[in-house]
C-alpha cells in the first residue's frame, strides 16, 4: 500500500493553502502532521482523502490517481475522521459504528460482527448503547474513533488512516488508549496520518513528523530530526530545547519565547 501527493496545490477561496506538496506514506507507519495554524495540515489530509480537489498535482493510492477511483473503493480503503463531526439524530452509538459499514455492503450478520470487534478492540462498551447525542465531546470522538475503524476493519493491511486532531477532546487515559489502539492498526499495516498540536505527543508516538509552515514541507524525518531542526524553531517562532527521555529518538521538547529563559 501506498498514498503519494506528487506537486500538490491547493488553494481554497483564492488563499494558496498547498504550495508543490510532496509526500508519500507507508503501510505500517504512522506519520504526524505538526505546523502552526494555518500551516495546511488540514487541507493535505483533505486532498490526501480525494475530499478536496487539487488545483495541480495527483494524488495516488497504489499508483491510481484517486480521482479515478470509485467513491465506494477508495472509502473501503480510506476512511478520515474530521475535527468536527456534527450529527443530531438520537442514534445509538452502536448505529454511529454501523454507518462505517455503509460502503462494504457485506450483510447484516458480518457488520455486526466487525462492529462487535471494534467494540472490544476499543473498548466501547459502556457507549454503544447510549444514544449519541447525550456523550460528552470526549465519548463522541470515541464512537467516532469507532465508526471509522468499523470502515476499513476488512482492508486494515491496505488501508489509510486520516485522523485530524483526534486526541483533542480525550482525557489523558484516553489518549494513552487512543494511541493503543492506533498502533494496533498500524501493526496490521494500515497507513496512520494524523494532525495533533500536541508535540510532546507526536514525539512519543510517531514513526515519522512532518512539519509544515506555509502550505509547504519544511522538515521530514523522526521524531528527534525533525524537533531538533532549525526549522521547527522558525515555524513555531520560539526558541526548543530537547528533553532527553531515555529513547534516543524520541525526545521531549521545552519551548520559550526568543530573548525569554
Amino acid at each position: 500500500m501506498s498514498l503519494s501527493l506528487a506537486s500538490v496545490t491547493c488553494s481554497v477561496d483564492g488563499v494558496r493553502l498547498l504550495d508543490g506538496v510532496n509526500l508519500s506514506f507507508e503501510a505500517g507507519r504512522m506519520t504526524v502532521l505538526i505546523g502552526p495554524n494555518g500551516a495546511g495540515k488540514t487541507t493535505l489530509l483533505r486532498v490526501a482523502s480525494g475530499e478536496l480537489a487539487p488545483d495541480q498535482g495527483v494524488v495516488r493510492l497504489d499508483d491510481r490517481a484517486i480521482d479515478q477511483i470509485e467513491l465506494e473503493d477508495r472509502a473501503r480503503r480510506i476512511a478520515f475522521l474530521t475535527q468536527q463531526t456534527v450529527l443530531d439524530f438520537p442514534f445509538t452509538g452502536q448505529e454511529v459504528m454501523e454507518m462505517g459499514r455503509i460502503p462494504h455492503m457485506t450483510g447484516r450478520k458480518h457488520d455486526r460482527e466487525v462492529v462487535g470487534a471494534v467494540v472490544r478492540e476499543c473498548g466501547l462498551d459502556d457507549l454503544v448503547h447510549r444514544t449519541y447525542t447525550t456523550l460528552s465531546g470526549g465519548e463522541k470522538q470515541r464512537i467516532q474513533l469507532g465508526r471509522i475503524l468499523c470502515q476499513i476493519w476488512d482492508a486494515q493491511s491496505s488501508g489509510v488512516v486520516l485522523l485530524d486532531e483526534p486526541t483533542s477532546a480525550l482525557d489523558l487515559s484516553h489518549q494513552l488508549a487512543f494511541f493503543d489502539v492506533i498502533g494496533q492498526i498500524r501493526s496490521r499495516g494500515a497507513a496512520i496520518i494524523l494532525v495533533i498540536h500536541d508535540i510532546n505527543l507526536a514525539a512519543r508516538f510517531a514513526d515519522r513528523i512532518v512539519l509544515m509552515s506555509g502550505g509547504t514541507i519544511t522538515a521530514d524525518g523522526s521524531p528527534r530530526e525533525v524537533l531538533g531542526s532549525e526549522a521547527m524553531a522558525a515555524a513555531f517562532e520560539v526558541v526548543i530545547d530537547l528533553i532527553d527521555t531515555g529513547d534516543v529518538d524520541r525526545p521531549m521538547i521545552r519551548f520559550t519565547t526568543p530573548g525569554r529563559s
